[in-house]
């Protein structure tokens, strides 16, 4: 009886967990590089983003989002990744954001 209420336990701890997007990592952070990276680098990378558009001049902005809600929606965890190409359609500038606890914002 013990082993069956365990496993209930545990299936409905697991099954309350979410995520949408794809984990943005310091190892795909480190790939990108200014001047350099695609468009297509991008997407290979991080996936089809969450948004896109283009700016006043005509430069486009691609934006990825990550978000993970653990057991019970505790434990949630927010990334974003917001890119402006330039011109080449590479990238010129970068901002990441991870709003998790102790998480980092860097970018060129």
């Amino acid at each position: 009886m013990l082993r069956f209420i365990a496993i209930c336990l545990t299936a409905l701890m697991l099954g309350g967990c979410a995520s949408s997007g794809q984990k943005i990592t310091p190892d795909r952070i480190s790939q990108i590089e200014v001047g350099k990276t695609t468009v297509e680098q991008m997407s290979d990378l991080f996936g089809s983003p969450t948004s896109q558009s283009y700016g006043t001049e005509g430069k486009l902005a691609m934006n990825w989002v990550y978000v993970f809600v653990g057991p019970f929606g505790m434990g949630m965890k927010q990334q974003s990744l917001a890119v402006l190409f330039n011109e080449d359609n590479k990238v010129e500038k970068y901002n990441v954001l991870d709003a998790a606890p102790g998480g980092v914002r860097f970018g060129p």
